[in-house]
C-alpha cells in the first residue's frame, strides 16, 4: 500500500519551466492540485520484495484508495498465507477480515493533528528533478524519499551532513499503458550502486506513483521493495459501502484492547498531562517539534516527533523494557547498553530504570541519532 506520511514541508509555488533536453518533458501542471484532484482510484497493487535479484515475497491485491486519507479497501489475492484476506478503512476505523473464521477485527485509528503533505512532497520532487528548470540541471533538495512499505531491516541510508538528496529525471516510460515520468532519488553524498536508491514512476496526468522501487544494501545483500499499480482507474465511481465492513449475522467482531493516544502541540502541554516524565532531547537545530503524544492503556508512554525539510525524528519512552543483551550492544547511552536497528528507518533503543527508550529517524544519520539518544540518557 502506498502510504501517505505527514511531514512538515514548506509550501511551494509552481512555476512553469522549460524541459531538461529534447527528450525530457516540460511539466506545466500544478502537481499538488492534480494529485489532490483524484477523488478515488481503483486498481491492482503488486508488492515484490527481492534479495540479490531473487524474489522472496510477492503480494497481489485489488485496491480502492482515496489519496491523502486513510480510506481504503484492499482485497488480497491468494491469501492462503495471510491471516486477513481483506482490509477496509473509513478513515477512523480499520476492519481486518478473516473470512475463513468469519471474523472481523476492528481497530480504532488515531492520528496526529497535522495534514498530509504528500502532494507538496511530490511537487518538490518533480521540481527538484529539473522538469521545471530552464537550465536543465539536476538539483539537490532537502526532502526525503517517499516512505517504503513494508519496512525491512537493512543498511541505513547514507545521507550527507545536510541530509540532502539528489533528484533527477530519467525518462518518460509507461506503466501498464499509462505514461509516467521516471525520477531517481539518492543521497547526495553516496550515489553508488550499493547505496540507498529510490526510483518513482509518476503518472504524467495525476502524478500518483504508479510504481515505487526502493533499494538498499544490508549485510552484503542488495534488497529492494517494489510497489506497482496496474489496471488503474482514477476518479472511479466508488460506493460509500466500499469503505464499510462486510459483517454478516454470524460474523464475530473483535475489538482488541488498543492503547489510547492523545496529541499535543507542545512538550509543555504533554508534560502537564502525563504521569510519565517527558524526555528533553537535544535535536539538530533545523528540527522543530511537530507534535507530542501521550499513550495510555496496555502501554503507557510519551513521544515527541520532530521534522525538518522532509526528515523525521522521534523520541519515545514507554513503561516496559526491551530485550537488550549487554554482550551484543551496538552503543552505550547513559551508561546503558543500546541496540541500533538499521533500515530505511533507523532506531536506537535502550532501557533505563524500568522504562524503554527509542530514538528513530528517517533521513537522519545513525551517529546523529545516537547523539540525540545520549542527550536523553538515563535520567535520575
Amino acid at each position: 500500500m502506498f502510504v501517505l506520511v505527514a511531514v512538515a514541508l514548506p509550501a511551494v509555488l509552481w512555476t512553469t519551466g522549460g524541459a531538461i533536453g529534447d527528450a525530457s518533458p516540460s511539466v506545466d501542471a500544478n502537481v499538488t492540485e492534480r494529485y489532490r484532484a483524484t477523488d478515488a482510484l481503483t486498481g491492482t497493487q503488486t508488492v515484490e520484495i527481492r534479495t540479490d535479484g531473487t524474489v522472496t515475497s510477492r503480494t497481489v491485491a485489488d485496491v480502492t484508495l482515496v489519496p491523502e486519507t486513510e480510506r481504503k479497501r484492499v482485497h488480497f489475492r491468494n491469501a492462503a498465507n495471510r491471516q486477513y484476506d481483506r482490509q477496509v478503512s473509513n478513515g477512523s476505523t480499520l476492519w481486518l477480515h478473516d473470512t475463513d473464521r468469519d471474523t472481523v477485527t476492528a481497530i480504532e485509528l488515531t492520528g496526529p493533528p497535522t495534514e498530509s503533505r504528500t502532494a507538496e512532497r511530490l511537487q518538490l520532487l518533480v521540481a527538484a528533478a529539473g522538469l521545471t528548470d530552464d537550465a536543465g540541471r539536476p538539483q539537490s533538495i532537502g526532502v526525503s524519499p517517499l516512505p517504503v512499505v513494508p519496512r525491512h531491516a537493512g543498511a541505513a541510508p547514507q545521507a550527507d551532513a545536510n541530509h540532502s538528496y539528489v533528484v533527477e529525471f530519467v525518462e518518460t516510460d509507461t506503466v501498464d499503458g499509462r505514461e509516467a515520468y521516471v525520477i531517481d532519488i539518492a543521497p547526495e553524498a553516496n550515489r553508488s550502486e550499493a547505496g540507498y536508491h529510490q526510483r518513482l514512476w509518476l503518472d504524467a496526468e495525476r502524478f500518483y506513483p504508479l510504481r515505487k522501487q526502493t533499494s538498499w544494501t544490508a549485510d552484503g545483500s542488495r534488497r529492494s521493495v517494489t510497489t506497482t499499480y496496474t489496471n488503474v482507474t482514477f476518479d472511479a465511481a466508488v460506493s460509500a459501502d466500499a469503505f464499510r465492513p462486510e459483517i454478516g449475522a454470524n460474523t464475530t467482531v473483535e475489538r482488541p484492547n488498543t492503547p489510547n493516544t492523545e496529541w499535543f502541540r507542545s512538550r509543555a502541554d504533554l508534560e502537564a498531562r502525563s504521569s510519565v516524565s517527558v524526555p528533553e532531547p537535544t535535536v539538530p537545530p533545523a528540527f522543530e517539534l511537530v507534535y507530542a503524544t501521550r499513550t495510555t492503556g496496555r502501554i503507557d508512554g510519551v513521544g515527541l516527533r520532530y521534522a525538518a525539510g522532509g526528515r523525521e525524528l522521534t523520541v519515545a519512552k514507554f513503561n516496559y523494557t526491551l530485550d537488550i543483551d549487554a554482550d551484543e550492544r551496538d552503543a552505550t547511552v547513559g551508561g546503558r547498553p543500546a541496540t541500533i536497528d538499521y533500515g530505511p528507518t533507523t532506531s536506537v533503543s535502550w532501557n533505563c530504570d524500568g522504562y524503554g527508550y527509542t530514538v528513530r529517524g528517517t533521513g537522519v544519520e545513525t551517529d546523529r541519532l545516537v547523539e540525540v539518544g545520549r542527550s536523553v540518557g538515563c535520567p535520575a
